[in-house]
């Protein structure tokens, strides 16, 4: 018997999707959540940029604010550099600042800088916008500057180019001559100790605020010498200088990366104070140093500014040094040697 098709049977027999039509419609999907994710990955990029670009646009509008502030006193700063005892006063300072042998060599040297030039470095640091675009922990700038000021420049690549190389340099490495001798004689015996070439680094301003902390350590091994300006204005807080260590059972750095020591090995030997116009210097071969600032200090917007430049020597030496050292001993002396330590 022949069965009849009604409308209602043909029409439910027509509605139902095949297999086809569904890996279709998955298809479909997929492909619409996937140009989904790629318009958000899109517009996270944009505002990224865009974040970017707001962060640039307010350093370079401080620079052009202080570059308006400061141009004016140019013809002032010339004078300032042209100043005939500059180096005889730096090297006085070098030669009268006492020495430390224990725990390790050190010196501290107060009224470093003459006072007019001192000052001129204060006015030259840069716009705080250039510091604090950048993230917790890499907040300083290299000298000399890519973006500043003109003011700002001249004065820091009279610092960086002329005062260190031809004045600090070898004032700093006559008064440690014994101590570094001994220390290259120790490490590449049978070496003259006065053929090894030393410089000094242009260096960077570090930028500091309440809750910063930096562990007992010492810095990257190839620095033989480490110097650090503190660059105070008139009425900060002389508290939260630089901690200088004694190390129980100290040994050699493991590496030529900073060297990071366990704070129950360490014992204080001085708490240098954040005054103006000091510099410290010191041996980076035994002991530690580190620096905090307490979370709670005082006021609120504490800002802190240090220069940091290191001695050592030059990236053609390091690489003779490397080759002379025994196999032995070339793991000690391992890492990237940087042009500026």
């Amino acid at each position: 018997m022949a069965v009849l098709k009604t409308d209602s049977m043909t029409e439910g027999t027509a509605s139902a999707p095949t297999g086809d039509s569904n890996t279709g419609l998955a298809h479909t999907v997929a492909l619409v959540q996937q140009q989904c994710q790629e318009i958000l990955a899109q517009i996270k990029a944009m505002r990224e940029e865009l974040s970017q670009l707001t962060v640039r646009e307010g350093e370079l509008r401080a620079v052009l604010e202080r570059a308006t502030e400061m141009d004016a006193h140019l013809d002032r700063l010339k004078k300032t550099l042209r100043k005939t005892t500059m180096a005889q006063r730096v090297t006085s300072a070098i030669e009268n600042a006492e020495y430390h042998r224990e725990p390790f060599p050190y010196t501290v040297i107060d009224n470093f800088l003459p006072g007019v030039f001192y000052d001129a470095l204060l006015s030259g640091i840069p716009p705080v916008e250039l510091f604090e675009s950048k993230p917790m922990g890499k907040q300083h700038l290299d000298v000399p500057f890519s973006l500043a000021p003109l003011y700002s420049q001249r004065i820091w690549r009279y610092m960086a180019n002329d005062l260190i190389p031809h004045v600090i340099t070898p004032a700093l490495l006559t008064k440690f001559r014994t101590e570094i001798d001994e220390w290259i004689i120790k490490n590449w015996p049978g070496l003259a100790p006065e053929s090894v070439e030393l410089r000094g680094s242009g260096g960077r301003i570090m930028y500091r605020r309440r809750g910063y902390r930096i562990r007992p350590h010492r810095d990257p091994k190839w620095s033989f010498i480490t110097c650090i300006l503190y660059l105070a204005f008139p009425g900060d807080d002389e508290s939260w200088g630089t901690q200088m260590y004694a190390v129980k059972n100290d040994r050699e750095a493991t590496s030529a990366a900073p060297y990071w020591i366990d704070e129950k090995d360490c014992t204080l030997v001085e708490d240098v104070r954040f005054v103006p116009n000091r510099m410290i210097t010191f041996l980076n071969t035994d002991g530690a140093h580190g620096a905090f600032i307490p979370p709670d200090a005082q006021p609120e917007n504490l800002r802190r500014y240090i220069y940091q430049f290191r001695l050592g020597p030059t990236l053609e030496w390091i690489g003779k040094l490397k080759a002379m050292l025994p196999e032995e001993r070339q793991p000690l002396w391992a890492g990237k040697a940087l042009v500026d330590y």
